[in-house]
C-alpha cells in the first residue's frame, strides 16, 4: 500500500507538473497560442466566426492580433490591430482582467433591432448590466472605431480612453473620455442595477458645431438609487438650459403633484417625482445637425411635470419669435402599456387645442387607439385674419385605422368647410375625400398616399371656385382647375414626380385667371447620374401673361415671356411691372443667353428696384456678344443704388464694364477681362476706382490677373497684388490663392487723416487735425470647417489737434499694435500703444464667432495725461490726474460681463469761463458681479482767484449695461459747492440731485438746489448780440443733426437771502422756492415764488423797490406774473410805477400820493417836481420817459394800424410839440403822406403834411396847437 500511495503521488504530481507545462506552454508560447486560439475558433457557435490575418506575443500579454474579423450572425467586428494584455490568475474566478486594451481602427456593424417597441416600465426600462463574466479593462486605448447599425453611421470614435469594471449588476467607468464626430464625452462614476439601482455617475457632452459657431454643451449628474435619487442638467445650446429631476420611492415630496390630487403613495415600482426644465435660447440644429445653419431665433421653453409612477400632470410655454404656445394643465399616463391624454391642453394662434385619446401597445404588431383633437379659436395671417375650429378623430389599429374630420375657416365674416376622411394600415393611406366648400366653391381631392415599402402618391384634387385665401392670407380668390399629382421612389433609388395644371380659370387677387402647365421631374439615382427636370406654364392673370417651357438635365433650354408681368398679380405684398422675354440654351454647363427684360417700379419684401433693365444676348463659347444690365433706385441690402453692367463678346472669352454707387457714400467703376480655358477661368482687373463722398478716393494702381477653377469639392480663387492708391496717401494691396494659401492683405502708410471726414463735425470750428501713418498687414485662409490667419495694424505714433496753431495734441499715442489671430474656434485679439506721454493701454480678448460664445477680455489703462478729456468738452483747460483702469470681460458676446475696476486720482483742472478750479478729484468705477457697476467719487471745486469757497461735490451711483432698465444712475450731492467765481457771477450752491438716464428714454433729473450767497452783475452776463432785421438764417450749422436728448426734470431751487443782484441801474437782492418740472415735447413749468428787494436807478433817480414778487402756478418759467412796486418820496408826494400781469405781457402804470394825473405823477417821479415847473430841457427827458414807459402801446398800435390799413402807427417826434405824441398815418400817393398824432403831455394835437419833390428833396408842414413849422429837406443815399 505504501508502495501505491507514493507511485499515486508521484502519478500526480507528474500529472500536475504535465498540466502546469501544458498551461505554461498555452500562455507563455507562440505554439501555445496558436493552439489556443484554435481551439476558440473552433467553439465558436455556428453563427459566429473569429479570423486574423497575423497574431504577436504569447496568450499571457501582450497578445497583438493584426486584421480582426469576428462575425455574429449580423453583427460585423473588424479592427486593424488589437492588443490584449490579460491577467491570467483572475479568470479562474470567471474574471477577465485586461491590464491594457488597444485597438486600432476598428468597425463594428449592428443589425437594426427587432425588439418590438413598447412603452416605458419602471424600473425595467432602466439599462441592464449582464457581461458573460466579469471585466476589468484599467487602461483602454481605442483610436479610430467607427460604429453603425445596417450600413448607416451610428457613431465615429476617434479617439478613447478611460478604464472601466463590469460585473452582472454593477458597473464603474473610470475618466472615460470618447473624442467622435458626436461630440466629445466623458464619464466617470458608478451605476448598479442590482443594489437598487444605486448610481452616482457624472457625464459631460461637447457636441460638434460648424465652424464660428459656439457648440452645445451638457453635464449630467445623477445621485442616489430607487428610494430617493436626483438628477440634474446643466448646459448652453446656445442659451442656458437646465433641467433638474427628483425621484422618492419612499418618502413623498414635499409638495403633493397636483393641488386637491389627495394623499400620495410613493413606493420603488411607483415613486413620486417632479421634473423642472427651462431653456432661454434652444437652438434644435445644434444638438441634430453640426452643420445646420444658426436658427434665426432660438425656442425658449418651461416645462414643470409632477408625476406618480406614469400618472404625470404637466404645464409649460414655449416661444419662437411672435410665435408662442402654453401647455395647459394637462394629463398623461403610462401604464401596462397603455398611453392615456386625459386631456392635453394647448394654447395657441390666440386659440385653444384640446386632445384626448387612449392608445394600447400591449399587441406592438396591431396597436390600437382612439384620439380626438378638437381646436378652438385659433387666428393667423394679416392684415385680414383668418379664424379655425376643427374636430379630428383617429381610431383604429395599426393595420386598419381611420382618420375623420372637419373644419370650419372664418374670413370677414363668411365660412368654409372642411372635411377629411382618410382609412389605411401601417404601409399606406387611401384618401377618401378631402373636401373644402365655401361661398365662392369647393375643393375635392382623393388620392393614396404610401411609405412603405417605398415612398408613393397619386392625388387627384378639382377646384371649382375655390378660394385660396381661406388658407393663405392674402390669396383671395374663386380658382378653377383640374390638379393631379403623382410619384414615387423607384427600385434604383430614384425619385419621380409629375405634376399638372389644367383648365385653371376664375380669379386670384380679383383679377382674372386662365393657365395650364405640366411639370415632370426624374431625380438622380445614388450611382450619380443627372436628375431631369421639364416643364411649361402657360398663364394668364389680371393684365399680366406668362409663358414659360424649358428642360434641365445634361442641356438647358428654357424660353420665357412676360407680357407683361405686373408682380402685385401673383404676389399680394409685391408691385412693380416687368415686360420682356429671357432664353437660356445650350450645355447645362454652359449655355447662351439672350434677354430683353425691363423692369419698372420693383418690389418684393425688402428688395426694390425703380428701374431695371437687361438687354443683349451673350453666347457662351463663340461670337460678340453683348449684354447690357441697367439699374436705379435699388434697395438690394448691399450699399449699392445705382449698377450698370456691360458685358462683350462671349461668356468664356468676356470683356466688363461695371459701375455702381450710393448716393452720400460712393461710387465705384471696374474694367476686367475674362477668359475660360479647359477648367479654368482667368482674366485681368484693368480698372478700379472708388470716389468717396467724403474722404479719399481710391484708384487701382496697375492692372492686376485673376483666376478662377471650378470644382465638386470646393472652388480656388486667386489674384495676382491688386493695390489701391489713395489720394491721400499710402496703398492699400490684396492678392490671394485661395483656399491653398489663402487671402493677404497689405496696406502701408496709410494716412490716419483718412478716417478724419468721418469724425463727428465740431460746431463752428475748423475740423480736428490728424497725424499718424498705419500699416496694416492680414493673412487668412480656410482650414477644415475654420479659419487660421492673423491680421496686423501698426503704426509708430499719431495724435489730434485741434487747430493748426495748437502746439501740444490732445490725444497721442506711439508704438500702436492691434494683432488679431484666426482659428477656427474663434478669434484672438492684442492691442497694445503708449498714450500721451509715459501712458499704456494693453488689451486681450478671446472669443468665439456667433452671439453665444463665451467672452474672455482685458483691458489695462495707465495714464497721467489728461489733456484727451478736453476733446469731450472745450470748458475744461489742462486737466491733470493719473488714471488706471483693470478691466475684465467674461460671459457671452450676447449677455458680456464685465469686472475690475477704473480710478481717477488726483485730478484737477481749470473752468476760465466760471473762474473756478476742480482739484482733488477722485472717482472709482468698480464692477459688480450682477452685471451693474458701482461710481463713486468726489471732487473740490475752490476759486481760480483765490477767493472763499471751496465745497466738495460728491458722485455715486451705478451703471448697468446687461438690460435697459435705468442703466446709469448717478447722484450729485455737496455744501456750499463754488459753482462760479466771475466778475459777472459769483455763486455758491448745495446741490442733491439724481440723475437716471435709460437708453430710448427721456433723461431724468430731479432733486433739490439750494443756493445760498451769489452775486450777479446783470450788465456783465448780458453780452449777447442778437441778429439785425436783415440777416437772414438760411440753414441750420447741422441739418442732419437730430434732436438732442429729451429731458424730464424734477427739480426744486431754493434762493437763499445772500443771493444779491448788480445791474442796469438795479442793486438787490432776491429769495424764495422754484419748482420746475419739465416734460419732453412741453415747456418748462414752474410753481413757486421769488422775492425781489432792493434799489432801482432809473429816469436817473434812485427807486426802492418796496414790492417785488414773480410768481408761477405751474406756468410756463419764461412767463411768470409780475407784481412790482418802485417808488421815490419828494416832500410829501410820494410817486412811483406798478408793474404787474405776466411777463410777456407786462402792464405799467405810474402814480403819486397825493394822486395827480399820470403826467404829473411822471414828472415826480423822474425829477421830483410838477409839471408846471419844468423846462423845455426837462420836458424832453421827460418825453423820453414817457415814450419808454408807452413803448409797448407803440408796438399794440404798429399792429392795429395793419390791421385797419393804415402805413404807421404809434409813439412818434413832433418838432412842433416838442415831445412824444402817438400819431397814424397813410400814404395817399407815392408823393404825399398824411399823419396826425396827439402829445403824450396832453398839451395839444399835431396835423403832419409831407410832399416829395423830386433829386431827394421834399417839403414837411407841421401845424400843431402849439406853433406851426416847415422845412425842405434833401436826402442822397450811398
Amino acid at each position: 500500500m505504501r508502495v501505491l500511495a507514493i507511485r499515486s503521488a508521484l502519478l500526480t504530481g507528474g500529472l500536475v507538473l504535465l498540466l502546469v507545462a501544458v498551461v505554461y506552454w498555452l500562455v507563455s508560447t507562440i505554439g501555445g497560442r496558436d493552439v489556443l486560439l484554435a481551439q476558440i475558433v473552433q467553439r465558436l457557435p455556428a453563427n459566429a466566426t473569429l479570423s486574423w490575418q497575423k497574431a504577436e506575443g504569447p496568450v499571457s500579454g501582450p497578445l497583438t492580433m493584426h486584421d480582426v474579423r469576428f462575425t455574429y450572425d449580423a453583427i460585423v467586428f473588424t479592427a486593424q490591430r488589437v492588443t490584449l494584455e490579460p491577467a491570467l490568475l483572475p479568470l479562474l474566478g470567471r474574471h477577465l482582467r485586461l491590464d491594457a486594451l488597444q485597438v486600432e481602427n476598428a468597425t463594428l456593424d449592428l443589425p437594426a433591432s427587432d425588439e418590438p417597441f413598447e412603452l416605458p416600465r419602471w424600473p425595467d426600462s432602466l439599462p441592464q448590466i449582464n457581461p458573460p463574466l466579469a471585466l476589468t479593462a484599467n487602461d483602454i486605448q481605442i483610436d479610430g472605431f467607427q460604429v453603425s447599425s445596417e450600413g448607416e453611421p451610428t457613431i465615429n470614435i476617434r479617439r478613447l480612453r478611460g478604464g472601466l469594471q463590469a460585473q452582472p449588476g454593477s458597473l464603474h467607468v473610470q475618466e472615460l473620455v470618447v473624442d467622435s464626430d458626436r461630440g466629445r464625452f466623458t464619464a466617470h462614476g458608478d451605476y448598479a442595477p442590482a443594489d437598487n439601482y444605486r448610481t452616482d455617475l457624472l457625464v459631460t457632452a461637447v457636441l460638434p458645431a460648424a465652424a464660428g459657431r459656439t457648440p452645445a454643451r451638457f453635464g449630467l449628474l445623477a445621485r442616489g438609487d430607487l428610494d430617493e435619487m436626483d438628477l440634474g442638467l446643466g448646459g448652453r445650446a446656445p442659451g442656458e438650459v437646465r433641467a433638474t429631476v427628483i425621484l422618492r420611492g419612499k418618502d413623498r415630496l414635499v409638495s403633493p403633484p397636483v393641488a386637491r390630487s389627495g394623499p400620495v403613495m410613493a413606493s420603488v415600482n411607483r415613486p413620486q417625482w417632479q421634473l423642472r426644465a427651462r431653456a432661454d435660447a434652444l437652438d434644435i440644429g445644434l444638438l441634430t445637425d453640426p452643420q445646420a445653419a444658426p436658427a434665426d431665433t432660438p425656442l425658449a421653453l418651461q416645462l414643470q411635470v409632477d408625476g406618480v409612477g406614469g400618472d404625470a400632470r404637466l404645464r409649460g410655454e414655449l416661444r419662437q419669435g411672435e410665435f408662442s404656445a402654453k401647455v395647459l394643465n394637462s394629463r398623461l399616463r403610462v401604464e401596462d402599456q397603455v398611453l392615456d391624454l386625459d386631456p392635453l391642453r394647448l394654447e395657441l394662434l390666440d386659440g385653444s387645442v384640446v386632445a384626448r385619446g387612449t392608445a394600447d401597445f400591449n399587441d406592438p404588431a396591431n396597436a390600437s387607439f382612439r384620439f380626438a383633437t378638437n381646436a378652438r379659436g385659433l387666428q393667423w395671417g394679416s392684415p385680414t385674419a383668418l379664424a379655425a375650429d376643427a374636430d379630428f378623430g383617429l381610431a383604429g389599429t395599426l393595420q386598419a385605422w381611420a382618420l375623420i374630420g372637419n373644419a370650419t375657416l372664418t374670413r370677414d365674416g363668411e365660412h368654409a368647410t372642411l372635411t377629411l376622411d382618410g382609412r389605411g394600415n401601417s404601409e399606406r393611406m387611401d384618401l377618401k375625400a378631402l373636401d373644402v366648400a365655401m361661398p365662392t366653391g369647393t375643393l375635392a381631392a382623393t388620392g393614396r398616399i404610401a411609405w412603405a415599402p417605398a415612398l408613393a402618391w397619386d392625388i387627384d384634387s378639382r377646384l371649382a371656385g375655390f378660394d385660396p385665401g381661406y388658407f393663405a392670407a392674402g390669396w383671395n380668390g374663386s380658382v378653377n382647375g383640374h390638379i393631379t399629382s403623382t410619384g414615387g421612389a423607384r427600385d434604383d433609388g430614384r425619385l419621380e414626380a409629375t405634376l399638372d395644371l389644367a383648365d385653371l380659370g376664375g380669379r386670384l387677387h380679383g383679377k382674372p385667371l386662365a393657365g395650364k402647365g405640366h411639370f415632370t421631374m426624374s431625380g438622380a439615382s445614388p450611382a450619380g447620374d443627372v436628375a431631369r427636370y421639364q416643364g411649361e406654364l402657360a398663364l394668364g392673370i389680371g393684365g399680366s401673361r406668362i409663358d414659360a417651357k424649358g428642360s434641365y438635365g445634361d442641356r438647358v433650354d428654357v424660353d420665357a415671356r412676360f407680357a407683361p408681368l405686373n408682380l402685385q398679380d401673383l404676389l399680394p405684398d409685391a408691385s412693380g411691372t416687368l415686360r420682356g422675354t429671357a432664353r437660356v440654351q445650350g450645355p447645362a454647363a454652359g449655355p447662351d443667353i439672350r434677354a430683353d427684360l425691363v423692369g419698372s417700379n420693383l418690389k418684393f419684401a425688402d428688395y426694390t428696384a425703380s428701374t431695371l433693365t437687361i438687354r443683349g444676348e451673350l453666347p457662351w463659347s463663340r461670337g460678340d456678344g453683348q449684354l447690357a444690365i441697367r439699374g436705379d433706385g435699388l434697395a438690394l441690402g448691399a450699399p449699392v443704388d445705382r449698377l450698370a453692367i456691360d458685358a462683350r463678346g462671349a461668356v468664356e472669352q468676356l470683356s466688363l464694364s461695371a459701375s455702381a454707387g450710393r448716393e452720400g457714400l460712393a461710387s465705384l467703376a471696374l474694367d476686367a477681362s475674362l477668359n475660360h480655358r479647359g477648367n479654368r477661368w482667368q482674366g485681368t482687373l484693368s480698372r478700379l476706382g472708388v470716389d468717396m463722398e467724403r474722404g479719399a478716393d481710391w484708384n487701382l494702381r496697375a492692372p492686376a490677373g485673376f483666376a478662377w477653377a471650378p470644382a465638386p469639392n470646393g472652388s480656388s480663387v486667386t489674384l495676382e497684388p491688386a493695390c489701391l492708391a489713395s489720394t491721400a496717401g499710402g496703398s492699400l494691396c490684396v492678392n490671394a490663392d485661395w483656399p491653398r494659401r489663402g487671402l493677404s492683405v497689405v496696406g502701408e502708410g496709410l494716412p490716419v487723416a483718412l478716417v478724419e471726414p468721418y469724425l463727428p463735425e465740431r460746431e463752428h470750428r475748423p475740423p480736428w487735425l490728424l497725424r499718424g501713418e498705419l500699416a496694416i498687414d492680414a493673412h487668412i485662409r480656410p482650414v477644415g470647417n475654420g479659419w487660421d490667419g492673423q491680421a496686423r495694424i501698426t503704426s509708430a505714433g499719431g495724435g489730434i489737434r485741434n487747430s493748426e496753431r495748437s502746439r501740444t495734441e490732445l490725444l497721442s499715442y506711439n508704438n500702436l499694435a492691434l494683432t488679431a489671430t484666426f482659428r477656427p474656434q474663434g478669434i484672438e485679439a492684442e492691442f497694445s500703444t503708449g498714450f500721451i506721454g509715459d501712458g499704456r493701454i494693453d488689451a486681450s480678448l478671446r472669443t468665439g464667432w456667433d452671439a453665444w460664445s463665451p467672452l474672455s477680455g482685458q483691458l489695462s489703462l495707465n495714464t497721467r495725461e489728461l489733456t484727451w478729456m478736453e476733446l469731450f468738452s472745450p470748458d475744461i483747460v489742462e486737466p491733470t490726474g493719473r488714471l488706471n483702469a483693470q478691466i475684465t470681460v467674461a460671459g457671452t458676446r450676447d449677455t458680456p460681463q464685465l469686472g475690475g475696476q477704473a480710478r481717477l486720482a488726483d485730478f484737477s483742472t481749470e473752468l476760465p469761463a466760471l473762474a473756478i478750479t476742480l482739484r482733488e478729484g477722485n472717482l472709482q468705477l468698480d464692477a459688480m458681479a450682477d452685471g451693474t457697476a458701482r461710481i463713486h467719487g468726489s471732487v473740490r471745486s475752490a476759486s481760480s482767484a483765490g477767493n472763499d469757497g471751496n465745497g466738495v461735490l460728491s458722485v455715486n451711483g451705478t451703471l448697468g449695461w446687461k438690460g435697459d432698465d435705468t442703466p446709469l444712475v448717478l447722484r450729485l450731492s455737496g455744501s456750499d459747492v463754488l459753482v462760479s467765481d466771475t466778475p459777472d457771477l459769483r455763486a455758491v450752491a448745495s446741490p442733491d440731485l439724481q440723475l437716471n438716464y435709460q437708453i430710448g428714454q427721456p433723461m431724468r433729473l430731479s432733486g433739490t438746489i439750494n443756493v445760498p450767497e451769489a452775486m450777479v452783475n446783470l450788465e456783465g452776463l448780458d453780452h449777447a448780440v442778437s441778429p439785425s432785421a436783415d440777416v437772414v438764417v438760411l440753414d441750420p450749422v447741422n441739418p442732419d443733426e437730430g434732436p438732442g436728448t429729451p429731458l424730464a426734470m424734477d427739480l426744486r431751487i431754493t434762493v437763499g437771502d445772500n443771493v444779491r443782484m448788480k445791474g442796469f441801474g438795479l442793486t438787490g437782492k432776491v429769495d424764495g422756492n422754484m419748482h420746475l418740472l419739465a416734460r419732453p415735447g412741453r415747456e418748462l413749468a414752474a410753481t413757486g415764488a421769488i422775492n425781489v428787494a432792493g434799489e432801482y436807478k432809473a429816469y436817473g433817480q434812485d427807486l426802492t423797490i418796496t414790492r417785488g414778487l414773480l410768481s408761477w402756478s405751474n406756468d410756463p418759467v419764461s412767463n411768470p406774473v409780475v407784481n412790482l412796486r418802485a417808488e421815490r418820496v419828494i416832500g410829501e408826494v410820494t410817486a412811483g410805477v406798478d408793474v404787474s400781469g405776466r411777463a410777456t405781457a407786462p402792464q405799467a402804470s405810474v402814480w403819486s400820493n397825493p394822486a395827480s394825473s399820470q403826467p404829473e405823477a411822471l414828472a415826480y417821479l423822474t425829477l421830483g417836481r410838477p409839471l408846471s415847473t419844468l423846462s423845455g430841457d426837462q420836458r424832453g427827458d421827460l418825453n423820453a420817459a414817457n415814450a419808454a414807459l408807452t413803448a409797448g402801446g407803440g408796438m399794440l398800435a404798429s399792429q392795429l394800424a395793419t390791421k385797419i390799413g393804415l402805413e404807421d402807427a404809434g409813439v412818434v417826434q413832433s418838432r412842433a410839440l416838442g415831445g412824444s405824441v402817438f400819431g397814424f398815418g397813410k400814404q395817399l400817393s407815392p408823393r404825399m403822406y398824411v399823419g396826425y398824432g396827439v402829445s403824450l403831455l396832453g398839451t395839444g394835437q399835431v396835423l403832419t403834411l409831407k410832399y416829395l419833390l423830386d433829386h431827394g428833396f421834399d417839403i414837411e408842414i407841421e401845424s400843431s396847437t402849439l406853433e406851426d413849422r416847415g422845412s425842405i429837406n434833401w436826402r442822397k443815399e450811398k
